[in-house]
């Protein structure tokens, strides 16, 4: 693929990843917005939306087959370029998936006990968050991208998964703890 070609491709992907969070984000604020939500049912949609796109990984396998003609694209293109290293990634990407669904699912049973909990916003923190968010995955996807598009051959690639989630807990955890001192900042200047 020509330097051109990738660089087309890439922005192609950003905007897909950018717009697509946007969308499912602006639906998520409209909806707590008009409907009360409730926790339970909350975690319930989260978890199956997360269990669905795992099994769907594991069935689809090593197939870089997508309806969406950008995706298919790039997943032929890292395949090439990762080789051994983006099958197990994906294998493990679908292996956290079920863990988080997991996680969604327990976080649904523990809430059971909560009684009837609805989900409320602050536009403020909601804005803090949805900029956040979009920033973090803008940079993750500009590490990946430099790291495969420059490498030369598959044994660059060696190990670039086991180092990629490393990165992606330490840097979930920074999130976290970030958007909690945020969050309490922001709770205790309003009392």
């Amino acid at each position: 693929m020509e330097p051109h070609e990738i660089r087309k491709m890439r922005m192609n992907q950003i905007m897909l990843a950018n717009g697509t969070i946007l969308i499912a984000i602006v639906i998520f604020y409209t909806l707590i917005s008009i409907f009360t939500i409730k926790s339970t049912h909350f975690f319930f949609a989260i978890g199956v939306l997360i269990l669905i796109q795992a099994i769907y990984g594991f069935i689809k396998g090593d197939s870089t087959n997508s309806f969406i003609p950008i995706l298919e694209k790039v997943a032929i293109y890292e395949k090439q370029k990762m080789g051994v290293e983006w099958t197990k990634s994906r294998k493990v990407g679908n292996g956290w998936s079920l863990v988080l669904s997991a996680i969604m699912f327990l976080q649904l049973y523990m809430s059971l006990d909560f009684g009837d909990y609805r989900f409320q916003f602050e536009p403020i923190i909601m804005l803090i968050m949805t900029v956040s968010i979009l920033v973090l995955l803008n940079i993750v996807m500009l590490l990946h991208f430099r790291k495969i598009d420059r490498s030369t051959s598959e044994s660059d690639m060696k190990g670039y998964t086991l180092k990629s989630y490393i990165g992606a807990a330490v840097g979930g955890v920074v999130f976290s703890l970030a958007m909690f001192i945020i969050i309490i900042y922001y709770v205790i200047s309003r009392i």
